[in-house]
């Protein structure tokens, strides 16, 4: 019987130190998790925007190393950030530097126009994102061009005018001509 509580009591003191263990990996990642997706409030992104710079025409090939190495003399390169389409996970051809400080943007900014992997590259100071800066217009009522008539949510109304089943449709005024054929 002594032996059967020693045997559960070092099963107990194992179980109690693999769940510390556990715990501090998991205050860890918590740490690094809160860290990571706190965005910037509106006043901090519009002081990293007046460091950073947008640069246009970048070869689909170029790696980030490859575009700091191209900037490096303009000062100290904070991140460098070449965007990828999210449906077909290609990079497009631009990207954004951030740097330490505003005054390198001068210095890249005498940059545009320099060739990069044989292509002109445009350098500008990048602009802070406004938001609905390319949102549709509202049209006639709020329809949408082409699109489907209706709310702003809710349930949406397809409008179809004739359909043609068992044959081709009448002629006469107006209407279309040929055959219908919806599929």
């Amino acid at each position: 019987m002594a032996q059967y509580d020693n045997n559960c009591n070092s099963i107990d003191m194992e179980l109690e130190a693999e769940a510390a263990v556990l715990r501090d990996i998991q205050n860890k990642m918590a740490e690094k998790m809160a860290a990571k997706t706190v965005p910037p409030t509106a006043e901090e992104q519009k002081e990293i925007d007046a460091r950073s710079v947008f640069v246009g025409n970048v070869d689909f090939g170029s790696s980030i190393a490859e575009v700091e190495e191209h900037f490096k003399g303009c000062g100290v390169i904070i991140r460098t950030t070449i965007p990828k389409d999210k449906f077909t996970k290609r990079q497009k051809n631009f990207a954004y530097i951030e740097f330490e400080s505003s005054e390198s943007i001068e210095n890249a900014l005498v940059m545009n126009g320099s060739l990069f992997r044989a292509r002109q590259i445009v350098v500008t100071a990048k602009r802070t994102n406004v938001p609905g800066m390319g949102a549709p217009r509202g049209g006639r009522g709020g329809a949408t061009r082409g699109g489907v008539r209706g709310g702003r949510g809710g349930q949406q109304t397809v409008v179809v005018k004739y359909v043609y089943v068992n044959g081709t449709a009448p002629r006469g005024r107006g209407g279309f001509r040929g055959r219908f054929n919806p599929y």
